[in-house]
């Protein structure tokens, strides 16, 4: 992910709204993907991100350049995300809905759907943030609200889950 240009950023911090709205234009894909992910309901998603670029706006006069922007507003897209799961009494965000949107084999979509079941929910979340949307670790760390290890632990978990999981249904 790509960050934007630090001037549009510093004009939207200054209340400039077409440069927030070129900021909206830029994110507004990746963050309904991710929250889609999240939420797993487009029209609950939709009304994530919505509500994510109203508190990014909000924000944003807080928002000190220390990280990168993609990373700050995901940390937002998913606290949204998780608030809206939380107002719907769900237990665990993360079911057997899920589903990974790159791969045209379906064979292949449901071995994958089966072995990301496997994966426990703050593991998945840390794959889904590395390696469907491609943030480094320390993004990830950033958006999660944790430490880079534990990251990088999170990773080794849900790639070993995922494996096993894969071999299992290879063995059947």
């Amino acid at each position: 992910m790509r960050d934007p240009d630090p001037r549009t950023v510093e004009r939207a911090r200054r209340g400039d709204l077409l440069a927030f709205e070129d900021l909206v234009r830029e994110y507004q894909a990746d963050a309904f993907r991710f929250a889609r992910h999240l939420t797993r309901d487009r029209q609950l998603a939709e009304d994530v991100t919505q509500e994510a670029f109203l508190r990014a706006f909000r924000f944003l006069r807080g928002f000190r350049g220390d990280r990168k922007f993609g990373s700050w507003l995901f940390s937002i897209v998913r606290n949204c995300a998780m608030d809206a799961l939380r107002r719907r009494h769900s237990e665990d965000p993360w079911d057997e809905r899920v589903r990974p949107r790159s791969i045209a084999d379906p064979s292949a979509r449901a071995e994958l759907d089966a072995a990301l079941r496997a994966v426990s929910s703050e593991h998945r979340e840390a794959f889904l943030l590395v390696e469907v949307f491609g943030l480094s670790y320390q993004e990830t760390a950033d958006v999660l609200g944790v430490a880079v290890g534990t990251v990088k632990s999170r990773m080794f978990r849900a790639r070993q889950a995922l494996c096993s999981a894969i071999a299992d249904e290879e063995a059947t």
